[in-house]
């Protein structure tokens, strides 16, 4: 897999959960279209293991968390041809970045695996750990090789307590990755068309365990 594609699974599939600092704001459009802004810095520990994934081992020198954290112009390419458009990519050196974009048809991973739904002019959360398990059984080999590095229970239907996941995550990546899931949340925002908006703010490890049923 070279490391353009890579960085796009990546981002999109594991980073939208495994950010320090996730918000992902969805707003649904009179013409059903839905914008949808993500925002996402992540830990050093985060850098570091997306950095691993994409093949740039700790070994590589040129490697730090100083570094642009995605190749923008390929992760725009490969947005494009997944059905985004108005895409515009923005980030800063050391793992923050922020991409804007916009599902015209509603026919992302997002709404195929019915984590979100709209229904009569609103946007629904739907959450469960089938819906999940969907999302992961309905990605390409590729994308579910990348998911697994991040050892989530809820994508292979395994029940696991957060506190034994974090013991998992730090056996496998080391103490420092373990306490930044602990620490991690994921913010989403729902803007139906009415403007009214819920706001939902979820611990990654409560995501990644499937303790949860919206």
């Amino acid at each position: 897999m070279n490391k353009a594609i890579c960085s796009f699974f990546i981002l999109i599939f594991a980073a939208l959960f495994m950010s320090c600092q996730t918000e992902i704001t969805l707003t649904l459009r009179q013409d059903d279209s839905v914008d949808i802004r993500f925002e996402g810095e992540s830990g050093e520990a985060f850098a570091k293991l997306i950095n691993s994934a994409a093949g740039l081992g700790a070994e590589d020198s040129s490697v730090s968390t100083s570094d642009l954290l995605i190749d923008s112009q390929s992760v725009s390419y490969e947005l494009a041809k997944a059905g985004f458009s108005d895409i515009v990519i923005n980030q800063k050196k050391g793992g923050a970045v922020s991409i804007s974009m916009c599902d015209k048809k509603q026919t992302s991973y997002v709404f195929s695996s019915k984590i979100i739904k709209a229904e009569k002019g609103k946007l629904i959360t739907a959450i469960t750990r089938k819906s999940l398990e969907d999302f992961y059984k309905a990605s390409d080999e590729q994308t579910r090789m990348i998911l697994d590095l991040f050892l989530a229970p809820v994508f292979n239907d395994e029940e696991m307590s957060e506190d034994e996941y974090l013991e998992m995550v730090g056996a496998f990546y080391g103490e420092g990755t373990a306490t930044e899931v602990s620490q991690s949340f994921v913010k989403i925002n729902l803007i139906s068309k009415d403007g009214s908006k819920e706001t939902l703010n979820l611990p990654l490890t409560q995501l990644f365990c499937g303790n949860f049923n919206y």
